[in-house]
């Protein structure tokens, strides 16, 4: 699923660039400046307390694209797409897909990686009190994974544009207008 910004009060912005009749009609520089800019900003709340980087696909999977008019910054989309970028952004119930129980690795065992591991990684496992365990030698067991029906994942939005973000791009296309007309 790909997520999308749009700015408010885009009316104002069209009229204004009309106006200018043909001097200012390809705003991709402005909007190209940005996209970088957000893409910037939604990188750094991506490796912020709320959400911990892993794997990093979730921020190598921003983008920004401009045409003459528009600009759009997503997530999630493109060859490798992320499907959790929508469920981190707005929340929502997480289920299996395949099997009868997710595993979700134990904090701080050996599945918790950087990378998870899954069960099937790991030989001589038992479950036990909706645990899997790992035997390894005579009298050690370690546990590896939780299994879960579901998960809660909480909103955390992340593609947003704030105040600021906005009366930038209005200044970028202010000037960028101002020097059309120059």
């Amino acid at each position: 699923m790909e997520l999308t910004i749009r700015i408010a009060n885009e009316e104002k912005v069209i009229k204004a660039v009309d106006e200018t009749g043909d001097r200012a009609r390809d705003l991709r520089r402005p909007l190209a400046d940005f996209g970088e800019r957000m893409v910037r900003k939604i990188s750094k709340r991506l490796s912020g307390p709320a959400l911990k980087e892993r794997t990093g696909r979730l921020k190598g999977s921003l983008t920004h694209e401009e045409t003459a008019d528009t600009g759009e910054i997503s997530a999630g989309g493109g060859p490798g797409e992320v499907d959790y970028a929508a469920i981190h952004h707005f929340g929502g119930t997480i289920k299996p897909k395949k099997r009868q129980f997710l595993t979700i690795p134990f904090p701080g065992g050996p599945a918790d990686k950087r990378v998870p591991l899954r069960a099937a990684d790991f030989a001589d496992t038992f479950v036990a009190k909706g645990i899997i365990f790992q035997k390894r030698g005579e009298d050690d067991i370690v546990p590896l994974f939780i299994l879960k029906k579901s998960v809660e994942i909480p909103a955390r939005p992340y593609m947003y544009a704030e105040d600021a973000d906005v009366g930038y791009l209005n200044d970028s296309i202010a000037d960028f207008i101002a020097r059309a007309w120059a």
